[in-house]
C-alpha cells in the first residue's frame, strides 16, 4: 500500500495535469480556428479578451474533469 503523502501527491499531479491539459487544448483550438479564419477571410481577429475567456473556460472544464478523475481514483473505479 502506498503512503498517504504519495497518494495525495499523485492525485494532485493528476488534478493539475487535467487543468493544464484542457486549458492548452482549448487555447490550441482557439488559435487554429483563428488561423483558419485568417486563411479564409484575410483578417486575424484574436484579442486578449478572447484569450483570457478561453483560458478561463479551459480552467473551469479542466477543474471539473480533474475532480471527476480524482474521485474515480479515490473510489478505485476500474479504468481510472
Amino acid at each position: 500500500m502506498k503512503p498517504f503523502n504519495e497518494k495525495i501527491s499523485n492525485l494532485l499531479i493528476l488534478f493539475v495535469a487535467c487543468i493544464l491539459g484542457v486549458t492548452v487544448n482549448s487555447l490550441c483550438i482557439a488559435l487554429s480556428t483563428d488561423v483558419l479564419v485568417l486563411i479564409l477571410t484575410g483578417s486575424f481577429d484574436l484579442k486578449k479578451a478572447g484569450i483570457f475567456k478561453t483560458i478561463k473556460n479551459g480552467c473551469v472544464i479542466g477543474t471539473f474533469t480533474g475532480v471527476v478523475f480524482v474521485i474515480a481514483r479515490l473510489f478505485k473505479l476500474k479504468r481510472f
